[in-house]
């Protein structure tokens, strides 16, 4: 029977329990997903003013009521939910994901497309898509 094992971590060490369970991850990006009733978010990178830009938007008459705007995924998303902007998990989680794609095209010059696959440039021009790993 295995031992349990510790991780040194970085505040506190971690116990490992022999027979902690292993769980594959498993989302259907477009069969998984569920509006979030407070609205949903419009996201542009602004090159000019070196800014990320997100628009909330309502639903089902789809107006616009505010723009957000920062220079990291971190702070977007976290004024969208201390701002009450967003009322789900999972909108939240999405949202830190698509934030973090384009505040890396913004910082590497990379193109941006919200809800698609970030390419990036590679040295030699090769490209590499970043979600086909």
């Amino acid at each position: 029977m295995p031992k349990p094992s510790t991780i040194k971590g970085h505040y506190w060490d971690i116990q490992v329990p022999a027979n902690m369970p292993v769980i594959e991850a498993c989302y259907d990006r477009e069969k998984d997903w569920q509006l979030d009733p407070r609205g949903y978010f419009l996201i542009k990178i602004d090159r000019e003013k070196d800014l990320l830009r997100v628009a909330f938007c309502t639903f089902p008459d789809n107006v616009m009521q505010a723009e957000i705007t920062g220079t990291s995924a971190l702070d977007i998303v976290n004024t969208l939910i201390v701002k009450d902007m967003v009322s789900t998990l999972q909108h939240a989680a999405d949202l830190g994901v698509e934030l973090h794609k384009a505040e890396l095209a913004l910082k590497h010059g990379f193109e941006y497309v919200q809800d698609q696959d970030l390419t990036v440039s590679l040295e030699g021009g090769t490209t590499h898509n970043c979600t086909e790993d």
